[in-house]
């Protein structure tokens, strides 16, 4: 398990709780959770020269996909199997986009995790 899944952003944490108390569902508490971490991977996108920006823009985004992974795979989970499946899937995905940031052959492809993450939010409107 990397440190990022570890050890969580407590800046992310504070905001999914205060996301999840100020919402009156759990599916737009998720939607303002990934909206958050979508608009530090685009801050980050926009200013490369930020490596602290862009690194921990990425380290929440895997931090979030393993949630949700996470959650997905619980039996409670009452979402269709196949629909979890797919989640699933694609947040693997995801993790292992966001795991090229220590690489020092690949780079991260920042604009697909952008990609990803608003798909995910339009699902959820």
């Amino acid at each position: 398990m990397s440190e990022a899944m570890s050890n969580p952003d407590p800046r992310l944490v504070r905001a999914y709780g205060k996301t999840k108390e100020a919402t009156t569902t759990p599916r737009s508490g998720e939607r303002d959770v990934m909206a958050l971490v979508t608009r530090r991977l685009r801050a980050a996108l926009a200013d490369p020269s930020d490596t602290m920006l862009f690194t921990r823009s990425i380290s929440d985004n895997m931090t979030l996909w393993s949630v949700l992974v996470s959650d997905v795979m619980m039996p409670e989970n009452a979402l269709p199997e196949e629909l979890k499946g797919h989640i699933a899937s694609v947040g693997l995905a995801v993790i292992r986009e966001c795991r090229k940031v220590s690489s020092t052959t690949e780079k991260v492809n920042v604009q697909a995790l952008i990609t990803i993450n608003e798909s995910i939010i339009d699902g959820l409107n």
